[in-house]
């Protein structure tokens, strides 16, 4: 069964549990849920850091939409 974060209640759920739209995942196990904020952190500071690159790049930001 698949793991997700909640956003709203702040822990690990199986399955079923709050709505999509309050929740991240599926994850395969407890672990990785729990981990789910600070996978999204690392994420985000890589793509911080490949904007601040193509902003060097380019001289500009570059705009996707």
């Amino acid at each position: 069964m698949p793991w997700f974060w909640c956003l709203e209640h702040k822990c690990a759920e199986q399955d079923l549990g709050c709505g999509s739209t309050t929740r991240i995942g599926p994850y395969e196990t407890q672990a990785e849920a729990i981990n789910a904020l600070q996978c999204i952190r690392e994420r985000e500071a890589e793509q911080q850091a490949r904007d601040e690159a193509d902003e060097k790049k380019y001289g500009k930001k570059r705009w996707w939409f």
